[in-house]
């Protein structure tokens, strides 16, 4: 069924006292009964340098005389709700509220929505640290299907400016996705949903995207043409992995891109100083991964002949569409057994060239620990290669099978 989450967007200027660049929102009072999902990315305005993403939450919403108060209900039953923010109401119907979403939206967490069990250890810290906006503005506020999509501007402690996307819908856990517990870090990695307790026990889950449909990548229009083909194919190797075409590419619909709700974009930057970049929002409960969002730097094909540049480019992008699959970095020693370790400009060529290649074979590592995650295919961990990745004692990626330098596979 589909809620009746924000029936109308009203881009009204609120007379005198408030600015006509305010625009305020009318929300359903039929939806103060709902779970919501909101999702927060942030970036610089002039220009990308440090995209980031805040933590997935859960929120309701509750009415207290002229305000509604968001709040972060949690998943355990001894700890207490959170309150988030506090949204001025301006006015109001029988059955609508017109809040000041601006005015609330005030401050920005700083904890990511991509964590790993090496980061904070197998316990939910909660870190509600964060820095404060200033100078807000509404740009735009727009309806994709349930889902509400507001993108402020606005100035942060330093007085830089940076622009925030949220994201805020309905949340209903997906019937059809299954939840992968992961039990440790010893033989493989992927990022994860942060720590919750079921049965007196710590759970953590993959974050993956759902297999039972296609999982689409849009390439944006700013992607030169002589490397649009390398890019499909970085992006398509992973159905070697995967033993099926369960990735797919289009281009981007006309005035897309990242970060996008709708799409899963990959984006290119004329920034040749940027290392290329992945980020993934997911449902913070079961893990699915909602949108991803990947930065193609253009310093990427700054070295090597053409030939050579479109294969090391096949190798960025297949490792970081890997990220945005859910996989974590790989640094182990030895012989290359997944795109998830760091190599050489050479090394990723002649891999770029002999496996991501169409006729080229998977690797090793790469379509065990895919099948087994995503397809739920038995794995032997006696047979799979090392594993060591970032944050673990001992494992450094300038140490392993390769060292990242000018020109080399050394994204995030």
């Amino acid at each position: 069924m589909r809620l009746k989450l924000i029936i109308v967007f009203l881009f009204l200027a609120l007379g005198p006292m408030y600015p006509p660049s305010q625009k305020s929102v009318v929300f359903s009072k039929a939806d103060l009964e709902e779970r919501f999902l909101l999702q927060v990315s942030y970036e610089p305005e002039n220009g990308f340098k440090d995209f980031m993403t805040s933590r997935s939450r859960i929120v309701d919403f509750e009415r207290h005389g002229n305000v509604l108060r968001m709040v972060e209900q949690p998943h355990e039953s001894e700890a207490t709700p959170r309150l988030l923010a506090t949204i001025p109401i301006r006015s109001e119907t029988a059955q609508s509220l017109m809040v000041d979403f601006n005015a609330a939206f005030d401050k920005v967490f700083q904890e990511e929505d991509r964590t790993g069990e090496d980061y904070d250890g197998r316990a939910d810290t909660n870190d509600y640290s964060f820095f404060r906006l200033s100078q807000r503005h509404i740009l735009n506020a727009s309806q994709h299907g349930s889902m509400l999509v507001i993108d402020q501007t606005a100035r942060n402690m330093s007085m830089d400016p940076v622009l925030v996307h949220y994201y805020l819908s309905p949340y209903r856990s997906n019937p059809d996705f299954i939840p992968f517990e992961i039990k440790n870090l010893d033989h493989f990695g992927f990022y994860e949903t942060y720590a919750r307790q079921r049965s007196g026990r710590t759970v953590l889950y993959a974050t993956k995207f759902e297999s039972h449909k296609p999982i689409i990548f849009a390439l944006s229009a700013a992607i030169p043409d002589r490397y649009r083909q390398a890019v499909r194919d970085g992006v398509l190797y992973w159905n070697k992995a995967f033993g099926r075409r369960l990735l797919q590419v289009i281009d981007a619909p006309d005035g897309i891109s990242a970060p996008d709700p709708r799409y899963n974009v990959i984006q290119w930057l004329s920034d040749g100083y940027f290392n290329s970049t992945s980020h993934i929002q997911s449902d913070t409960l079961t893990g699915e991964i909602l949108h991803a969002h990947i930065f193609i730097g253009s310093g990427d094909v700054m070295h090597g002949d053409p030939d050579q540049q479109n294969d090391h480019m096949r190798f960025v992008i297949a490792h970081e569409v890997g990220h945005a699959l859910g996989l974590r970095h790989n640094f182990a020693k030895g012989p290359a057994s997944t795109v998830m370790n760091y190599f050489t400009f050479e090394e990723t060529v002649r891999i770029g060239n002999q496996v991501i290649r169409p006729g080229g074979k998977e690797l090793d590592y790469d379509w065990k620990v895919m099948r087994h995650v995503y397809l739920g295919e038995p794995l032997d961990p006696d047979t799979l290669p090392p594993f060591c990745t970032d944050g673990q004692a001992m494992c450094d990626p300038f140490m392993s099978s390769g060292m990242a330098i000018p020109g080399g596979a050394g994204g995030n």
